[in-house]
């Protein structure tokens, strides 16, 4: 009775034995695939990033040369009314020809430090500009 509780015993490990060397197998093999996945998932989105920036800087550039185009028509406008009429109203166009032309990065800025200054009336139009859109996009 004793060998064949011994023998009982050795099958048993080595069905344990076996057991633990198909799971660590199994283990390896899922952390290469897993690390195959995160490889290719890290190249998609870069790649992902790559195409969103470059689209980014274009449009980007093109706003900035709409934004010159559209200051030089103003100035041009500005030009004409100064000839004809000499008034504030020409010096508005001026004015606003030389906001324009310091491009959407000033205009970001003079943004924020708006915002910073009115937090809560900010705050208001933005929650009133969603409401809007919102509205607007189910309609």
């Amino acid at each position: 009775m004793a060998s064949s509780t011994s023998g009982m015993k050795n099958t048993g490990e080595t069905y344990a034995s076996d057991a633990k060397d198909k799971g660590n197998a199994a283990m390896d093999k899922a952390k290469e695939v897993g690390s195959q996945v995160m490889e290719k998932a890290s190249d998609m989105a870069s790649n992902v990033a790559q195409g969103a920036r470059k689209v980014t800087d274009n449009l980007s550039e093109k706003a900035e040369n709409a934004m010159h185009a559209v200051s030089s028509g103003i100035r041009q406008v500005g030009d004409t009314i100064r000839e004809h009429v000499p008034s504030r109203v020409s010096d508005t166009f001026d004015s606003t020809s030389r906001y324009l032309e310091r491009g959407l990065g000033g205009m970001g800025e003079d943004l924020t430090g708006l915002v910073r200054r009115n937090p809560v009336p900010a705050l208001l139009c933005a929650a009133a500009v969603g409401f809007l859109l919102a509205r607007a996009s189910r309609s």
